[in-house]
């Protein structure tokens, strides 16, 4: 796959977060905080689930890793050099 269409992918991937991680996103309406990272706040309905063994964490670690590298293409400019920074560090999938 050449770069052009991993970027292509990274950004359809953010916009498809929604539908491909809808239980997810279901679960975090209900954490006590709107802005509710999933990894440290208080009373957060995602880790109350993965901890009651209703969500896997596998799960829950490529929902966070979909929407992190998203994210972070989305915000540079050169969406080729953000993609290979990532690689360098393995944050890249």
């Amino acid at each position: 796959m050449n770069k052009f269409n991993k970027v292509t992918e990274i950004i359809d991937s953010a916009k498809s977060l929604d539908s491909e991680f809808e239980d997810i996103l279901e679960l975090s309406k209900t954490c006590k905080f709107s802005n509710c990272t999933h990894t440290t706040e208080p009373e957060c309905s995602v880790k109350k689930a993965i901890s009651e063994g209703t969500l896997s964490i596998e799960r829950f670690n490529d929902y966070y890793a979909t929407k992190e590298e998203s994210q972070y293409v989305s915000k540079k400019k050169n969406k080729t050099k953000a993609i290979d920074y990532m690689k360098k560090l393995k944050l890249f999938r």
